[in-house]
């Protein structure tokens, strides 16, 4: 699919980048692939180990016309750009051999095990560490190394409910909400993947290795207590519980205010839904509001001067929701969005993934870049750089490699060892 991106050259992909000449031995599963995508993406040679028989490769899709193999998977195909794949299996005496010499030369290791599955393996930061002591090694857990739930496994949806995140979403009438895409492991990911270069840094510095270590529930319950959720219980014991498409403090009926009403946050339009952040309006908001709905003859009876006291409002808040509500259903998302602007309003269309590609902000930006898929003899769009570095930037510069596809010329260049190429045909 063609949407207007960006096609890389070769000279692009050569240039500088931040994480040039790091090598990094990717153990992790599922809940780290995200955070060594970011890593590899900025340059570092980032080297999976992986067993073609593993189950998880033939259950993570979708697959590509839904030809359910491993190299047809779209997951694997979006997590796994830009790094390496070696075939070997852990579990063997031989091939653990070969990986114990990878990480006596590798800068960092990524691993997702549990401390129970660690010590099975030998792969506990004692043992790493014995075998590279200035290596950089990055823990991702459920529930941290310390403490009770230490050897529990947290697949996304537990981590999000153990984090809080999940009683709050929602609606009042029904159960707690998943939230989608993986949040919890891209939560973990992205706190890995910033300690990991800290830690690398530091080492550049000092010389020494660190071990960083990261829980899953503590990064997704950040995203629960950093807002006013914690103060609201601990001040005033208010337990925040779902809203559905009204304003987030809505429905708890705090003793200092108990008459106060809130606006709604979402409206379904013609196309979509919007979402108004009322809430975090200017001085002069009701007045563009007003202004704003008559240029459609929405207004109702909002003009009236009886509606300038904020007193009044807070009352009449079900009222005023009504009439933002048929406001919303005569338009687009992009009418409501634009023309909002014009008021300095906080509207803000609910995009959808189509939306997305469609959006002329991110195409300014040139967000979205092909790679080249010549096993179907296709370019397929994918998310760009989640952020700009002018000096060492962010590059897409290969696909997802078939399982073992890197074997021998990985381990011929970190290791000089020269094997049998393993079957990489699917």
């Amino acid at each position: 699919m063609i949407l207007g991106n960006t096609t890389l050259t070769n000279n692009e992909a050569d240039s500088a980048q931040a994480l040039n000449g790091i090598k990094i031995l990717d153990l992790s599963g599922p809940s780290g692939y995200y955070c060594t995508k970011l890593l590899a993406d900025l340059g570092a040679e980032v080297v999976m180990i992986e067993n073609k028989s593993d189950e998880i490769h033939t259950t993570l899709g979708p697959f590509y016309k839904n030809k359910r193999i491993p190299n047809n998977s779209l997951y694997r195909w979006h997590y796994h750009t830009n790094k390496k794949s070696v075939e070997l299996d852990i579990n063997s005496q031989t091939d653990r051999k070969t990986i114990d010499r990878m990480i006596q030369i590798c800068d960092v290791i990524v691993e997702t095990f549990t401390d129970t599955e660690s010590e099975k393996l030998n792969l506990t930061s004692n043992n790493i560490r014995q075998l590279n002591e200035n290596i950089v090694h990055t823990k991702i857990r459920g529930f941290n190394s310390s403490g009770p739930y230490k050897n529990y496994e947290a697949p996304d949806i537990i981590a999000l409910a153990m984090s809080g995140l999940m009683a709050i979403t929602g609606f009042p009438e029904d159960p707690p909400n998943q939230m989608g895409a993986e949040q919890a492991f891209h939560m973990g990911s992205m706190n890995a993947a910033v300690g990991t270069m800290i830690s690398i840094l530091e080492r550049d510095i000092n010389g020494i290795g660190r071990d960083v270590t990261v829980s899953l529930q503590e990064c997704a319950s950040m995203a629960t207590l950093q807002t006013a959720n914690l103060n609201y219980y601990t001040w005033h014991g208010i337990n925040r519980g779902r809203t559905g498409l009204n304003h987030p403090f809505s429905d708890q009926q705090p003793s200092y205010d108990l008459n106060r009403k809130f606006p709604r946050v979402l409206y379904p339009c013609t196309d979509g839904w919007v979402a108004h952040a009322a809430h975090l309006a200017p001085p002069t908001a009701w007045s563009d509001f007003v202004k704003w709905l008559s240029d459609y003859d929405s207004q109702q009876d909002l003009a009236d001067n009886q509606y300038n006291d904020p007193e009044i409002r807070h009352g009449k808040q079900p009222h005023i929701n009504d009439v933002m509500l048929s406001h919303c259903s005569k338009l687009t998302m992009q009418e409501l969005y634009h023309s909002a602007q014009r008021y300095r309003i906080l509207v803000q269309p609910v995009s959808s993934v189509k939306d997305l590609t469609e959006d002329e902000q991110l195409q300014y930006r040139k967000f979205f870049v092909e790679l080249n898929h010549s096993e179907i003899g296709k370019n397929i769009s994918y998310p760009g750089a989640p952020y700009k570095l002018s000096e060492t930037p962010w590059k897409l510069k290969s696909k997802s490699p078939q399982i073992g596809e890197n074997t021998k010329e990985i381990l011929k260049k970190w290791l000089n060892t020269e094997i049998n190429q393993k079957n990489t045909t699917e």
